[in-house]
């Protein structure tokens, strides 16, 4: 029989987006803007990738994004009430790649496209006024949301279960393909999705409930 790790019911999941936020401004130690890091590079790098930059370019705005925010992260005030990290960093993103975009335009002769390759894409350039950013931003957004609870389910529930949930709840692999691939039975694998599918809401309603009405700008 599968055990699962030893949990309060109402224990939070980890560092929190709001928690994490009230350490950096508390403090101005390298690993906690490094944790901040590892927590959204990958949202804004999808993000700019998605509205037309190539790899590299995402990078660079990946990495301007960030500056930004260290630089103006004094100004934040994070009040739900008032408005959305969410919406302050999307703003703060819009505005790096509303840059970049100028910059590669004035890095064109006139008249000359972008080369068609993967890492220029031509005509794809996303107006980061536009509601098509707004779009990508928030399907981006959703991703993050439970990639980053999927991470952090991960560390308070047994390695067995968490696999089980993700095979059977996030991949959609059949009882059949896990009770092969995992040498499991049903019951567990049902055991599995209703545990750790419980903590698993309780951690995407946590994540979205920090996101706040509003934004708040640079």
């Amino acid at each position: 029989m599968l055990q699962s790790a030893p949990m309060k019911a109402d224990a939070p999941l980890l560092e929190t987006r709001s928690s994490l936020i009230h350490r950096l401004k508390a403090t101005i130690n390298g690993e906690s803007w490094q944790d901040f890091f590892n927590t959204y590079w990958e949202l804004i790098f999808n993000v700019a990738r998605r509205a037309g930059l190539s790899h590299a370019d995402a990078q660079d705005v990946v990495q301007e994004t960030i500056v930004k925010v260290h630089k103006s992260f004094d100004r934040f005030q994070y009040d739900r009430k008032r408005g959305s990290f969410k919406g302050w960093l999307r703003s703060v993103t819009r505005s790096r790649l509303a840059e970049h975009f100028k910059k590669q335009q004035k890095r064109l002769p006139l008249n000359q496209p972008f080369e068609d390759s993967s890492e220029n894409p031509t005509a794809e350039i996303i107006d980061p006024n536009g509601l098509e950013l707004k779009k990508i931003w928030k399907e981006e957004w959703h991703k993050h949301i439970i990639h980053s609870s999927l991470t952090r389910l991960k560390r308070v529930v047994s390695p067995k279960q968490f696999q089980i949930f993700k095979c059977y709840c996030i991949d959609e692999w059949t009882v059949s393909e896990i009770s092969k691939a995992l040498n499991v039975n049903a019951a567990q694998i049902y055991m599995a999705k209703q545990r750790v599918g419980k903590l698993f809401r309780q951690e995407l309603e946590r994540a979205q409930s920090e996101d706040g009405p509003g934004n708040l700008t640079e």
